[in-house]
């Protein structure tokens, strides 16, 4: 299976005609992060690799395993986390094939947001004042959330017994801030521009500041359609989603690239303001789709001693030979 992208001839790696268009049925959460798919579908790259995707909503973790393992989807986004582990621990046949979102300085879209009252009255001032506060975690832990929360703490001397955790799902948070039912927590774009702008918290540390340099948070995955079946298809894909990335890297670099890539996010994701756009802070999508291996090793280190389990090697849970196989053909990113 490792060489069959090898054997796929050069002729076989052109874009198919409209009439072979294949449809590839990709599960997404409707996320900024997977700006780079959007842009794909929009600015023809899917369709000049002879595929169509149909993005279905919702499809993703928990719910988006069983449909990957059964084909009904081809592949899914969304984060790492236990879902994946287990999965495959169970069996099914999925794997990372692609970077979609990362964290690296000057590209924070995630932040430690905490409530404007404790900063302006001067009760937190340090990691260390996080102490016996209530932090927001979206359930069910282990997941990105707490993970997060043990790094930024760490950073106080503190642990997560150290403070109160309130199980919040994201779509609340900005509620539970307003309320004061909790004190803070790690939030990611839009909800982190629209906290501030309620005026009831402050995007107080980065996330670069407490996560893994180049941490990878939002990933593309394969199931056996493409790993198995058409792997010739999934270099296809990944080489839309490549070019779809690097296109959305080099718009957000001019004047009016912003717009551009608003309008298009706003088709495909739940964040309709275009006002908003103006203001938060887009994912970093990298050009070559790079996975960091080593920042999804230091999660399943922490998810491992959360649940009392082995940690599995991240490297078993990732396949480079699409996106390898896509840059190759594609070339270097032209900056």
């Amino acid at each position: 299976m490792a060489g069959a992208l090898a054997l796929i001839s050069a002729a076989a790696l052109q874009p198919a005609t409209a009439q072979d268009k294949r449809v590839i049925k990709i599960g997404v959460i409707g996320i900024l992060a997977e700006a780079g798919l959007y842009v794909a579908a929009e600015r023809g790259f899917f369709a000049q690799e002879g595929l169509q995707a149909e993005f279905l909503k919702d499809m993703y973790g928990p719910d988006g395993f069983p449909a990957l393992a059964t084909g009904q989807i081809d592949a899914m986004g969304g984060a790492f986390g236990p879902e994946l582990i287990n999965a495959v621990a169970r069996g099914i046949n999925a794997k990372v094939v692609a970077g979609m979102s990362s964290y690296i300085p000057g590209w924070d879209s995630g932040f430690l947001t905490v409530r404007k009252e404790l900063i302006d009255s001067g009760r937190v001032k340090d990691y260390k004042d996080l102490k016996g506060l209530k932090v927001a975690l979206a359930p069910a832990l282990p997941n990105l959330t707490d993970y997060f929360a043990s790094r930024y703490l760490a950073l106080g001397g503190l642990t997560l017994k150290d403070v109160t955790i309130v199980n919040v799902p994201f779509a609340n948070m900005i509620a539970a801030l307003k309320t004061g039912g909790v004190d803070f927590a790690h939030t990611s774009e839009p909800m982190s521009t629209l906290t501030v702008g309620s005026g009831v918290a402050v995007k107080w540390k980065p996330v670069t500041s407490y996560a893994p340099v180049g941490l990878t948070v939002a990933m593309l995955q394969f199931g056996s359609n493409m790993l198995e079946k058409t792997p010739e298809t999934g270099e296809r894909v990944l080489a839309a989603y490549i070019r779809g990335a690097r296109y959305y890297n080099d718009a957000l670099k001019k004047p009016t690239g912003r717009g551009e890539i608003a309008d298009i996010l706003i088709k495909y994701t739940p964040v309709k303001s275009r006002p908003l756009y103006d203001k938060l802070a887009f994912s970093y999508s990298d050009p070559d789709a790079a996975i960091s291996v080593d920042g999804m090793q230091d999660m399943a280190g922490y998810f491992a001693r959360s649940t009392g389990t082995k940690p599995v090697d991240a490297r078993t849970l990732v396949d480079e030979r699409f996106r390898l196989a896509a840059v190759k053909r594609l070339g270097p990113y032209q900056k």
